[in-house]
């Protein structure tokens, strides 16, 4: 057997393999379909004759913006490969999903002559992704019900007390106006302490539309201070700190540091931190909690520690596993941590454990610009 044909048995034997595992097409440069092999036409429901001529439109499912494929096309008739996920669709309708690898192959003038397209099937990776995602959405949604749930009583408390002040002040107006001439000083300091009373309500108020606000991973990013985010999730917590003897320990609210984030989500993942010290220190003879701003030129860093003395590591090692959990089952569902570093995550941040710190440290990390 000479060369020239073993060489010729080795590409066939190539291509078969090839053909068994892959959708195969060619295009010639202006686009048109030159070549499909058969798992192309047994996947897309097209015949090859219906194929050869035409252009991947016949299988386009009008998933992806027109500027998906412009950015694709701009990328291979430059010379470059392009890697990535298609929606088809097949000739009855059905979608289907493509991993994608586009090769130019450049001709005499320095220009595409043709293109060689591999695509793998990924339908049912993508329906398990959908799926995982839709679950993770309802489970941050679920935690974060009961987060609101574990708070109302505190919010209640909250609320209560400026409404009692206010309510004592009206009826100190109500009795200097009785007087044919009142005190227009003292009336007006009534009047600021009713003001000032109400701006209290309305930012617990806010805080609580901060956490009950439904999210998306596809809402746009917010430049905000953080000395609001801050003050927001206190909102939440710090009556049930102090009215059971927890000491919090803060920073003076006013850095004028911005962060690039989903704000509402940065909220909730520090009232559920702040939340899980309190647990974890309700019985300890010294109970405190410390916040503490860092930052860098890139991100900044909310340090949350409190009074105990750390996490042993056994516990550290799973403690962001979803569905991990030291508590009871009635006082938590193990899904706190997990769901804290993933929406950090999903912000272009982290959560972390400070290993370092002789008390129980964690660290937020937010970017001060998302990257692109």
């Amino acid at each position: 057997m000479g060369m020239d044909t073993r060489l010729y048995q080795q590409l066939t034997n190539q291509k078969f393999a090839l053909d068994q595992a892959a959708i195969v097409a060619e295009t010639n440069a202006q686009g048109l379909i030159t070549y499909v092999n058969p798992k192309f036409c047994e996947i897309s429901g097209f015949t090859e004759q219906e194929l050869m001529g035409k252009t991947h439109k016949v299988v386009n499912s009008c998933y992806h913006d027109p500027s998906f494929f412009k950015d694709l096309w701009k990328k291979i008739s430059s010379g470059q490969v392009w890697v990535g996920e298609i929606c088809n669709r097949k000739k009855d309708g059905d979608l289907y999903w493509v991993s994608t690898t586009i090769v130019p192959f450049i001709g005499d003038d320095g220009k595409p002559e043709k293109y060689l397209s591999i695509r793998h099937e990924i339908t049912e990776l993508k329906l398990a992704q959908k799926t995982i995602l839709e679950q993770n959405e309802k489970l941050v949604a679920s935690s974060r019900l009961s987060a609101i749930g574990e708070m109302a009583a505190a919010i209640t408390h909250e609320i209560n007390n400026p409404l009692g002040v206010i309510l004592g002040r009206v009826e100190m107006l109500k009795s200097m106006l009785a007087d044919p001439k009142p005190d227009t000083n003292e009336l007006l300091r009534i009047a600021d302490a009713i003001e000032s009373t109400g701006y209290r309500i309305e930012k617990i108020v806010k805080s609580m539309r901060s956490m009950s606000h439904q999210q998306s991973d596809r809402e746009p990013f917010e430049r905000v201070m953080i000395s609001e985010i801050i003050e927001d999730a206190l909102n939440w917590c710090q009556s049930r700190f102090l009215d059971h003897g927890v000491q919090i320990i803060k920073p003076e609210l006013i850095n004028k540091s911005r962060v690039e984030c989903r704000s509402y989500q940065i909220v909730q993942v520090l009232v559920n931190l702040m939340n899980n010290a309190y647990d974890a220190i309700q019985n300890l003879d010294e109970k405190w909690m410390r916040l503490d701003i860092r930052e860098s030129q890139e991100e900044l860093i909310i340090e949350i520690t409190d009074s105990g003395a750390g996490i042993p590591n056994d516990v550290v090692a799973k403690m962001f596993d979803p569905f991990f959990s030291t508590k009871r089952v009635q006082y938590g569902t193990g899904l706190g941590l997990s769901i804290s570093k993933s929406l950090l995550i999903q912000n272009g941040g982290d959560l972390v454990y400070d290993h370092q710190s002789k008390n129980t440290k964690f660290l937020m990390h937010i970017p001060k610009k998302q990257s692109n």
